[in-house]
């Protein structure tokens, strides 16, 4: 089996059933997740939002490390990306308020767009479109289901 590669956006990693089904086949070999560096700031301020002053950011590390997922830094690949779709964006007739409002997603396309990942991702939108290729938590479980030796 080709070896997929997956971005997930912080909205999956919620899904800690999912996170530990993706962990058993990364450790199988059949996987590579990727955490791109914009998501693991954005889960380490839901978490930090959610536990106060209880949080520690070590047990946000500790998941990723455990789970096998790999960060995923921005490069100049992504930014040139990131200005590409959004030329693309703005071709298409959408504005400056569109950017505001997803441009966080934006940013994660042109990441799925530049490295050729998958992006997985219960957002929707125009900009979705421009990623080569994207699934929801339930295609993704479908995935795993049927790839299952």
């Amino acid at each position: 089996m080709k070896r997929t590669a997956l971005i997930l956006d912080t909205n999956v990693l919620w899904n800690l059933d999912l996170c530990r089904r993706l962990s058993a086949r990364i450790a199988a070999g059949d996987l590579q997740v990727y955490i791109p560096m914009l998501v693991h700031a954005e889960r380490i301020r839901q978490i930090a939002e959610q536990y106060g002053s209880s949080f520690a950011i070590d047990v946000v590390r500790q998941f990723i490390a455990d789970a096998r997922f790999e960060l995923l830094p921005l490069a100049v690949g992504h930014a040139e990306a990131v200005a590409d779709v959004w030329l693309q964006l703005k071709e298409a007739g959408l504005d400056e308020k569109y950017w505001q409002l997803h441009r966080f997603d934006i940013v994660l396309c042109a990441v799925a767009r530049a490295s050729g990942y998958t992006l997985v991702t219960e957002e929707k939108g125009s900009h979705f479109a421009l990623a080569p290729a994207r699934m929801s938590a339930a295609e993704l479980e479908a995935y795993l289901g049927s790839t299952q030796d």
